[in-house]
Protein backbone atom coordinates (compact mmCIF):
# COMPACT_ATOMS: atom_id res chain seq x y z
CA UNK A 1 0.00 0.00 0.00
CA UNK A 2 1.09 3.40 -0.54
CA UNK A 3 -0.18 7.20 0.37
CA UNK A 4 -1.51 9.09 -2.46
CA UNK A 5 -2.82 12.89 -2.23
CA UNK A 6 -5.82 14.75 -4.05
CA UNK A 7 -5.93 18.13 -4.37
CA UNK A 8 -10.07 18.08 -4.88
CA UNK A 9 -12.66 21.19 -5.84
CA UNK A 10 -16.51 20.99 -4.91
CA UNK A 11 -19.42 22.72 -4.97
CA UNK A 12 -20.79 21.75 -1.32
CA UNK A 13 -24.50 23.23 -2.36
CA UNK A 14 -26.02 20.34 -2.56
CA UNK A 15 -24.20 17.87 0.20
CA UNK A 16 -24.19 18.07 3.90
CA UNK A 17 -20.52 18.70 4.58
CA UNK A 18 -17.32 16.58 3.86
CA UNK A 19 -17.46 14.05 6.68
CA UNK A 20 -19.51 10.93 6.36
CA UNK A 21 -22.85 11.29 7.83
CA UNK A 22 -25.03 8.20 7.51
CA UNK A 23 -28.44 9.23 5.56
CA UNK A 24 -27.36 12.00 3.97
CA UNK A 25 -24.75 12.95 0.79
CA UNK A 26 -21.71 14.31 1.94
CA UNK A 27 -18.24 14.77 0.10
CA UNK A 28 -16.37 12.07 1.79
CA UNK A 29 -19.04 9.59 1.06
CA UNK A 30 -19.28 10.25 -2.35
CA UNK A 31 -15.29 10.25 -3.15
CA UNK A 32 -15.21 6.96 -0.76
CA UNK A 33 -17.97 5.86 -2.29
CA UNK A 34 -16.16 5.99 -5.91
CA UNK A 35 -13.27 4.17 -4.76
CA UNK A 36 -15.12 1.43 -3.01
CA UNK A 37 -16.52 1.17 -6.47
CA UNK A 38 -13.41 1.19 -8.17
CA UNK A 39 -10.95 -1.04 -5.71
CA UNK A 40 -14.10 -3.31 -4.34
CA UNK A 41 -13.04 -2.74 -0.75
CA UNK A 42 -13.70 0.14 1.67
CA UNK A 43 -10.97 3.17 1.35
CA UNK A 44 -10.77 5.89 4.01
CA UNK A 45 -10.35 9.47 2.78
CA UNK A 46 -8.80 11.97 5.09
CA UNK A 47 -9.73 15.47 4.50
CA UNK A 48 -7.15 18.72 5.66
CA UNK A 49 -10.56 20.41 6.80
CA UNK A 50 -13.84 19.50 7.35
CA UNK A 51 -16.19 21.57 5.58
CA UNK A 52 -19.64 22.53 6.79
CA UNK A 53 -22.63 21.97 4.57
CA UNK A 54 -23.03 23.79 1.33
CA UNK A 55 -19.36 25.35 2.41
CA UNK A 56 -17.32 24.94 -1.23
CA UNK A 57 -13.48 24.13 -1.73
CA UNK A 58 -10.98 24.49 -4.73
CA UNK A 59 -7.98 23.29 -2.83
CA UNK A 60 -9.40 20.67 -0.31
CA UNK A 61 -6.23 17.94 0.14
CA UNK A 62 -7.43 14.52 0.83
CA UNK A 63 -5.27 11.60 1.27
CA UNK A 64 -5.72 7.98 1.55
CA UNK A 65 -3.77 4.47 0.98
CA UNK A 66 -4.46 3.25 -2.26
CA UNK A 67 -2.03 -0.38 -3.64
CA UNK A 68 1.57 0.85 -5.53
CA UNK A 69 0.76 0.17 -8.30
CA UNK A 70 -2.12 2.07 -9.00
CA UNK A 71 -2.23 4.29 -11.92
CA UNK A 72 -3.17 8.21 -10.27
CA UNK A 73 -3.67 9.58 -13.82
CA UNK A 74 -6.38 6.86 -14.71
CA UNK A 75 -8.03 7.19 -11.30
CA UNK A 76 -7.99 11.13 -11.63
CA UNK A 77 -10.21 10.28 -14.46
CA UNK A 78 -12.29 7.70 -13.18
CA UNK A 79 -13.04 9.77 -10.34
CA UNK A 80 -13.96 12.82 -11.85
CA UNK A 81 -16.24 10.55 -14.05
CA UNK A 82 -18.00 9.01 -11.13
CA UNK A 83 -18.19 12.29 -9.07
CA UNK A 84 -18.24 14.94 -11.18
CA UNK A 85 -18.95 17.96 -12.01
CA UNK A 86 -19.75 18.84 -8.61
CA UNK A 87 -16.41 16.91 -7.49
CA UNK A 88 -13.42 17.02 -9.27
CA UNK A 89 -9.58 15.81 -8.58
CA UNK A 90 -7.27 18.79 -9.84
CA UNK A 91 -4.36 16.98 -9.12
CA UNK A 92 -2.92 13.22 -8.06
CA UNK A 93 0.22 12.26 -6.49
CA UNK A 94 2.12 9.67 -4.25
CA UNK A 95 3.20 10.63 -1.17
CA UNK A 96 5.59 9.79 1.95
CA UNK A 97 3.95 7.02 3.84
CA UNK A 98 3.88 9.46 6.88
CA UNK A 99 1.71 12.27 5.28
CA UNK A 100 -1.48 12.91 6.42
CA UNK A 101 -4.10 15.39 4.73
CA UNK A 102 -5.02 17.39 7.95
CA UNK A 103 -2.24 16.95 10.56
CA UNK A 104 0.43 17.49 8.85
CA UNK A 105 -0.74 20.74 7.06
CA UNK A 106 0.66 23.73 8.06
CA UNK A 107 -1.93 26.28 7.37
CA UNK A 108 -5.51 26.97 5.34
CA UNK A 109 -6.42 29.41 3.49
CA UNK A 110 -10.59 30.31 2.95
CA UNK A 111 -11.99 33.12 1.27
CA UNK A 112 -15.69 34.43 1.65
CA UNK A 113 -17.55 36.09 -1.13
CA UNK A 114 -20.23 39.29 -0.60
CA UNK A 115 -21.93 40.13 -3.23
CA UNK A 116 -23.17 43.72 -2.13
CA UNK A 117 -26.20 45.51 -4.39
CA UNK A 118 -29.72 46.04 -3.88
CA UNK A 119 -30.45 43.10 -6.25
CA UNK A 120 -28.93 39.58 -6.11
CA UNK A 121 -27.54 38.76 -8.80
CA UNK A 122 -28.42 35.09 -10.14
CA UNK A 123 -25.17 33.40 -11.07
CA UNK A 124 -23.47 34.47 -7.58
CA UNK A 125 -26.36 33.63 -5.49
CA UNK A 126 -24.79 29.98 -4.83
CA UNK A 127 -21.11 31.25 -4.01
CA UNK A 128 -21.84 34.05 -1.86
CA UNK A 129 -23.63 36.46 0.28
CA UNK A 130 -25.90 38.99 -0.75
CA UNK A 131 -25.75 42.30 1.58
CA UNK A 132 -28.33 44.92 0.46
CA UNK A 133 -26.65 47.71 2.96
CA UNK A 134 -23.65 49.73 1.75
CA UNK A 135 -20.68 48.39 2.71
CA UNK A 136 -17.32 50.69 4.23
CA UNK A 137 -14.41 48.99 2.98
CA UNK A 138 -11.90 50.84 5.62
CA UNK A 139 -14.06 49.65 8.42
CA UNK A 140 -13.62 46.03 7.48
CA UNK A 141 -9.70 46.67 6.83
CA UNK A 142 -9.44 48.63 10.55
CA UNK A 143 -11.30 45.44 12.06
CA UNK A 144 -8.81 43.11 10.37
CA UNK A 145 -5.75 43.78 12.44
CA UNK A 146 -7.05 42.87 16.49
CA UNK A 147 -7.31 38.94 14.47
CA UNK A 148 -3.87 38.58 13.20
CA UNK A 149 -1.77 37.09 15.25
CA UNK A 150 -2.55 33.84 17.82
CA UNK A 151 -5.65 34.54 19.85
CA UNK A 152 -8.47 32.49 22.11
CA UNK A 153 -11.14 32.94 19.50
CA UNK A 154 -13.67 31.51 21.37
CA UNK A 155 -16.38 34.44 21.14
CA UNK A 156 -16.38 33.40 17.12
CA UNK A 157 -16.24 29.45 17.60
CA UNK A 158 -19.09 26.75 18.31
CA UNK A 159 -17.14 24.86 21.57
CA UNK A 160 -15.99 21.56 19.92
CA UNK A 161 -15.90 18.05 21.48
CA UNK A 162 -12.76 17.09 23.35
CA UNK A 163 -10.80 14.62 21.14
CA UNK A 164 -12.11 14.81 18.17
CA UNK A 165 -11.92 16.78 15.05
CA UNK A 166 -13.71 21.07 16.03
CA UNK A 167 -16.85 20.33 13.43
CA UNK A 168 -17.26 16.84 14.35
CA UNK A 169 -20.65 16.23 16.40
CA UNK A 170 -20.43 13.51 19.05
CA UNK A 171 -22.19 11.78 22.21
CA UNK A 172 -23.20 14.15 25.38
CA UNK A 173 -19.85 14.92 27.77
CA UNK A 174 -19.37 16.66 31.07
CA UNK A 175 -19.45 20.33 29.91
CA UNK A 176 -16.22 20.81 32.58
CA UNK A 177 -14.52 18.41 30.39
CA UNK A 178 -15.64 20.52 27.20
CA UNK A 179 -14.42 23.85 28.24
CA UNK A 180 -10.71 22.60 28.59
CA UNK A 181 -10.98 22.47 25.09
CA UNK A 182 -8.26 24.81 23.32
CA UNK A 183 -9.87 27.38 20.59
CA UNK A 184 -6.38 29.42 20.36
CA UNK A 185 -5.35 29.16 16.96
CA UNK A 186 -2.68 31.87 14.96
CA UNK A 187 -4.04 33.80 12.04
CA UNK A 188 -1.19 34.34 9.47
CA UNK A 189 -3.40 37.02 6.95
CA UNK A 190 -6.86 38.55 7.33
CA UNK A 191 -7.62 41.16 4.23
CA UNK A 192 -10.60 42.52 3.20
CA UNK A 193 -10.77 43.75 -0.84
CA UNK A 194 -13.05 45.22 -3.10
CA UNK A 195 -12.90 43.54 -5.81
CA UNK A 196 -15.83 45.77 -7.95
CA UNK A 197 -19.13 45.22 -9.38
CA UNK A 198 -20.26 45.03 -6.43
CA UNK A 199 -18.07 42.13 -5.30
CA UNK A 200 -15.92 42.17 -1.87
CA UNK A 201 -13.70 38.73 -1.21
CA UNK A 202 -12.09 38.22 2.55
CA UNK A 203 -9.16 35.96 2.99
CA UNK A 204 -8.02 34.46 6.33
CA UNK A 205 -4.84 31.94 6.71
CA UNK A 206 -4.05 30.19 9.81
CA UNK A 207 -2.68 27.40 11.36
CA UNK A 208 -5.96 26.39 11.95
CA UNK A 209 -9.90 26.77 12.41
CA UNK A 210 -12.33 26.03 14.73
CA UNK A 211 -16.03 25.21 14.01
CA UNK A 212 -17.82 27.53 12.68
CA UNK A 213 -15.05 30.86 12.54
CA UNK A 214 -14.86 32.20 9.75
CA UNK A 215 -18.64 32.45 8.90
CA UNK A 216 -18.77 33.99 12.61
CA UNK A 217 -16.17 36.38 11.96
CA UNK A 218 -17.37 37.32 8.82
CA UNK A 219 -21.28 38.03 10.52
CA UNK A 220 -19.27 40.29 12.54
CA UNK A 221 -17.25 41.61 9.93
CA UNK A 222 -20.10 42.50 7.87
CA UNK A 223 -21.95 44.38 11.34
CA UNK A 224 -19.13 46.66 10.94
CA UNK A 225 -19.12 47.09 7.40
CA UNK A 226 -22.63 48.31 7.27
CA UNK A 227 -22.28 50.06 10.54
CA UNK A 228 -24.14 48.63 13.02
CA UNK A 229 -21.11 47.97 15.25
CA UNK A 230 -17.51 49.71 15.33
CA UNK A 231 -14.70 48.43 14.06
CA UNK A 232 -13.31 48.53 17.83
CA UNK A 233 -15.53 45.43 18.70
CA UNK A 234 -13.64 43.19 16.79
CA UNK A 235 -10.96 43.30 19.43
CA UNK A 236 -13.60 43.81 22.22
CA UNK A 237 -14.60 40.36 21.59
CA UNK A 238 -11.34 38.21 21.13
CA UNK A 239 -10.90 39.81 24.56
CA UNK A 240 -14.02 38.86 25.62
CA UNK A 241 -13.99 35.14 24.30
CA UNK A 242 -18.23 35.57 24.57
CA UNK A 243 -19.69 33.58 21.85
CA UNK A 244 -22.96 35.33 22.58
CA UNK A 245 -21.77 38.65 21.54
CA UNK A 246 -20.82 37.90 18.29
CA UNK A 247 -22.92 38.66 15.41
CA UNK A 248 -25.16 36.18 13.21
CA UNK A 249 -23.02 33.56 10.87
CA UNK A 250 -22.51 34.13 7.79
CA UNK A 251 -24.15 31.67 5.43
CA UNK A 252 -21.86 29.04 4.00
CA UNK A 253 -22.50 29.50 0.35
CA UNK A 254 -20.11 32.36 0.52
CA UNK A 255 -17.53 30.79 2.19
CA UNK A 256 -14.21 28.53 -0.09
CA UNK A 257 -11.51 26.52 1.35
CA UNK A 258 -8.70 27.92 -1.37
CA UNK A 259 -5.65 26.33 -0.64
CA UNK A 260 -3.57 23.99 2.17
CA UNK A 261 -0.25 24.33 2.93
CA UNK A 262 2.61 21.79 3.40
CA UNK A 263 5.98 21.82 4.81
CA UNK A 264 7.02 19.90 1.69
CA UNK A 265 5.36 22.57 -1.19
CA UNK A 266 4.11 25.58 0.70
CA UNK A 267 0.91 25.27 -0.92
CA UNK A 268 -1.57 22.44 -1.92
CA UNK A 269 -1.19 22.77 -5.79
Amino acid sequence: MRRARFVVAYDGAKFHGFAVNPGVETIAGKLGGALQQIFQRPVAVVSAGRTDTGVHARGQVVSCDLRDDVDLVILQKQLNSMCGPEIIIRHTSWADSDFHARFSAIWRHYQYTIYNAEFPDPFLVSTSWHVVAPINLRALQLACDPIIGTHDFSAFCRRPKPDLEPDLEGPEIDESVVREVSLKRCVMQATWRNKGDGTFTFDIRANAFCHQMVRSLVGTFVDIGVGKRPSSDMMILIRSGDRAEASQLAPPQGLCLVEVGYPDTGIAL
